[in-house]
């Protein structure tokens, strides 16, 4: 019975990106059951103007940017992924999608965890909803460098903003 059970299993993890939860190391998530490759999964794929929308919004447009891209999955149907800006210091999420040139942009922006001031030396948080642990940020990150996409986008110009119509 448990050769049975070695074999459904390898075959599941054959047939989908699966990863069992204490495959996952420290992280700033918890309670992931999964890893996707953006890439290749619906919203995700063709992710090059989300990280344009970032850049536009942070003015850093006019310079070479380094992301890695992953995306989670949990046992209640979320996913999204977590995209690590290099160059701004933040890791951030992306539900995939046009998710950051919608209205609610600023609200992901305010929730990303920035590498400089949301990063403790510490074994917990204690309580904070914004910190994150050195230890936990470290995993993720390392989480992003072995399974995740690299996409480096190259300095562009913003197109203008939208001409206001008068009434």
């Amino acid at each position: 019975m448990r050769t049975l059970a070695r074999l459904v299993g390898a075959a599941l993890l054959g047939a989908a990106p699966l990863a069992i939860a204490t495959d996952f190391g420290p992280s700033i998530y918890a309670g992931m059951t999964a890893r996707f490759d953006t890439a290749t999964t619906p919203p995700y794929q063709n992710p090059e103007s989300e990280p344009r929308v970032l850049l536009q919004s942070q003015k850093a447009h006019g310079a070479r940017n380094h992301f890695c891209m992953l995306g989670y999955r949990w046992p209640d149907g979320m996913a999204f992924a977590s995209v690590h800006w290099r160059e701004g210091g933040l890791i951030l999420r992306w539900h995939g999608g046009s998710d950051w040139a919608d209205d609610e942009f600023e609200w992901y922006l305010n929730k990303a965890v920035d590498l400089q001031t949301g990063v403790i030396d510490a074994d917990d948080p204690q309580g904070s909803t914004f910190l994150v642990t050195r230890r936990d940020a470290n995993g993720t990150l390392e989480d992003c460098r072995r399974h995740g996409r690299q996409y480096l986008i190259e300095p562009f110009t913003p197109p203008p903003p939208p001409v206001a119509e008068d009434d």
